[in-house]
């Protein structure tokens, strides 16, 4: 059977994944989808006869079904609000699919029929032997399957907290936010307004959407190197990844963080507060705007929200676990630091989500994964996954030392 790909996405992302799996993958074709001026011409620059692009708008399913039905692995890299509906349409094609997002999308719970349409797409998948693997990026992704290497060690884990950040190197944070873009505008400015929940003292506790950066929800963090303290805040839901870790016996302090440089929470707590970043319309003059479109168009048009030739981002990575190591109190901390690929060019950022979606769908395509349905990085093959991203320069440093009974970072 011929091994046939479809990419859904050419942008930072996608053209990381793709260089990789022209470099390491086996595959016979791979189509790529997408639709910006100029995007037929970015694949044939690739000169890979088995890569050919599809001009089609994401919205266009009757076309990218037609591409699906001689598939085997879908790639999904569309916006956040399409990858229910992609996988969806690649379970009803009998193909796989990897994503880097979440199927399981906090912001679109309270759709009609959410739930059912979640357990529906697992369910055919599982009937058609389909693996469906998500959250295979950075965060989520790497600091998912780091966190089982972490947990493996333990015979009691008591606490697990994660942090998953990309951010300008301190030389090249030179804006007022320093902080700089590496991918969708607009979900960044999102993802500074979506409530979190996290496990304190086995309570489970909830923060308010505009709440995140308040400074009693922050904690610093001193990374050697990195030439300055780190902000770091409450990401998203650390409690729905319990029982996939198989902690929930033991675990009493639970929390996954993203980081940046001082001050970045004080200004984003004030444009919390302010209302800019909602997404309910407000009509200027005679338009109806969406505050946080209006904020991700205005930073997003300024050349100094976005790297410049030479300037590197960061991606940290970092778990941090605590618990009893043969009936002895242990704290064991797995790091990983990625800077630019000046060689190759790709960003800390599309390295770190990129190529694990390559690796990925190579591990679904070579028969690596045996589970079908819903798949979690903490359900793949762990030996080969980091050896993988050993050989792409990704690399880890674990600690054990002895723990001083602190269950907060």
């Amino acid at each position: 059977m011929d091994r046939k790909i479809v990419l859904l996405g050419y942008g930072m992302q996608g053209k990381a994944c793709v260089y990789d799996l022209i470099k390491y993958g086996e595959f016979d074709e791979l189509r790529i989808v997408d639709c910006y001026e100029n995007f037929l011409d970015d694949i044939k620059s690739l000169e890979d006869p088995r890569v050919k692009g599809c001009h089609i708008d994401g919205t266009d399913l009757a076309k990218i079904r037609d591409l699906l039905t001689t598939a085997e692995l879908v790639i999904e890299f569309f916006p956040p609000h399409f990858t229910l509906t992609m996988v969806e349409l690649a379970i009803d094609c009998n193909c796989h699919a990897i994503t880097s997002s979440y199927i399981n999308n906090p912001s679109y719970a309270a759709q009609p029929e959410f739930a059912e349409r979640l357990e529906l797409l697992d369910q055919k998948a599982r009937q058609k032997g389909l693996v469906i693997i998500e959250e295979f990026g950075m965060d989520p992704g790497i600091d998912l399957a780091m966190g089982q290497r972490v947990v493996d060690l333990f015979d009691e884990v008591h606490a697990l907290h994660s942090y998953g950040a990309g951010f300008p190197e301190l030389q090249s944070a030179n804006n007022p936010l320093k902080y700089k873009f590496t991918w969708s505008v607009i979900g960044v400015i999102r993802s500074h307004l979506r409530p979190a929940k996290y496990l304190d003292n086995c309570k489970a506790r909830t923060i308010e959407a505009d709440s995140i950066f308040t400074s009693e929800n922050i904690h610093l963090l001193e990374i050697q190197g990195l030439g300055d303290t780190l902000e770091c805040f409450y990401n998203g839901n650390s409690t729905q990844y319990v029982d996939h870790f198989g902690i929930r016996k033991t675990i009493k302090s639970m929390g996954r963080y993203i980081c940046r440089w001082p001050g970045h929470g004080a200004f984003w707590d004030k444009m919390a507060q302010c209302g800019f970043l909602s997404d309910q319309p407000i009509q200027v003059g005679e338009q109806w705007v969406k505050p946080d479109e209006f904020c991700a168009s205005l930073l997003g048009n300024q050349q100094q929200f976005h790297y410049h030739k030479n300037e590197s981002d960061v991606a940290l990575l970092r778990v941090d676990g605590r618990g009893l190591i043969n009936g002895q109190p242990k704290q064991v901390v797995m790091q990983s630091i990625v800077y630019l690929d000046q060689l190759l060019g790709f960003s800390a950022m599309q390295q770190t989500v990129g190529f694990p979606m390559a690796i990925g769908s190579m591990m679904i395509l070579g028969g690596k994964i045996e589970k079908s349905g819903r798949t979690m990085p903490m359900e793949i093959p762990l030996d080969l996954y980091f050896n993988e991203l050993g050989k792409r320069g990704i690399h880890f440093k674990t600690t054990i030392s002895d723990w001083d009974s602190r269950l907060n970072p």
